[in-house]
């Protein structure tokens, strides 16, 4: 399996798509900008180079071109916040095989790799002994063994028990499955997800279902340690989302050491924060939670006050609808 290249500036970014490649089972390696991508790109033999369009010194198409004449096989993928028609053709013109505007699906850029690397081969290991075994932050008590033709089965079983709230079950199913197709993106991020919901307050209790504690989003961020949702997940509406949003702008002291400890969150367990409140079925964040400026969170939010002036006009038509014919023959 050839090295892949993520050649991203924004921190936050480039860690997250490390972290999802990793996860998948590819090898990755990271640049900051287009001198440093040329060089490790003249040392190694890498199969993709994932290339932001606009980076400090050399943008990424001037990196594609310099690479595709050092090393003539490489493929290049292009990413950017900002995409064009001029620069999708001058990209495709120099061998690109693909261009994504940002945000992108992850699972979208994963297909693309896979189908010009190839599938990933996956090693088969012993088992680790004992005492070098990892204890993982959330213990399953029992295994599940299964054969693959029986994995639909179980996989629609974990997703029923997790929407049960019974995340302990719904773990153990989502485990059986990962352990014959370890490369199933769909089912690892159930996995992710069963895990996250058995480590929040509430999430379960002595292995039995119990009702989800709606957690505020800020609580999911790791921003603030304990607090209830009290707007229906509405923060637009929100007191206390405006509180945060004016100490991080104020470079509130607390506020500023938790946003230090997100950095060293791995970029795959920092969900968007609308995968927080259930909006979306799975993002993760590259912003680090200042969705003030986030492409993403504004389309969000924009609509979310779409359906919400819809359903208000709604309610409206519906309120005066058995007046207004009476109304109108007056």
């Amino acid at each position: 399996m050839k090295l892949i290249l993520i050649v991203e500036d924004e921190d936050i970014m480039r860690e997250s798509l490390k972290d999802w490649l990793k996860n998948s089972g590819y090898q990755v390696e990271t640049a900051k900008e287009g001198g440093e991508a040329l060089r490790v790109i003249g040392e190694r033999d890498f199969g993709i180079a994932v290339l932001d369009l606009k980076l400090p010194g050399k943008d990424g198409l001037e990196v594609l071109r310099e690479a595709k004449e050092r090393n003539p096989q490489i493929k290049g993928i292009i990413i950017t916040a900002y995409p064009s028609v001029e620069t999708a053709v001058e990209a495709m013109k120099m061998g690109a095989i693909d261009y994504l505007p940002k945000p992108f699906d992850l699972n979208e850029l994963e297909e693309l790799i896979s189908k010009t690397l190839g599938p990933i081969q996956v090693e088969i290991r012993p088992k680790v002994a004992v005492e070098e075994a990892v204890v993982e932050p959330v213990e399953v008590e029992e295994t599940i063994t299964i054969v693959p033709g029986e994995i639909p089965v179980h996989f629609k079983q974990g997703k029923a028990h997790f929407e049960a709230g019974r995340y302990a079950q719904a773990l153990r199913e989502f485990q059986a499955v990962l352990e014959i197709t370890p490369e199933d993106i769909e089912n690892r991020i159930w996995v992710q997800k069963a895990r996250k919901a058995l480590a929040e307050p509430g999430g379960e209790v002595a292995g039995q279902g119990a009702v989800k504690t709606r957690n505020c989003v800020w609580v999911g961020m790791g921003m603030v340690s304990y607090r209830l949702c009290t707007s229906d997940y509405n923060c637009l509406s929100c007191e206390f989302e405006q509180m945060m949003k004016e100490n991080i702008a104020n470079g509130d002291v607390k506020v500023t050491e938790a946003l230090e400890r997100l950095k060293s969150v791995p970029g795959n367990q920092r969900f968007c924060r609308y995968v927080l409140k259930g909006q979306v079925s799975y993002r993760l964040c590259s912003r680090l939670y200042t969705c003030d400026t986030c492409e993403f969170g504004q389309m969000m939010e924009d609509t979310l006050e779409q359906q919400l002036t819809e359903r208000l006009e709604a309610l409206r038509n519906k309120g005066k609808s058995w007046w207004w014919p009476y109304w109108e023959k007056k």
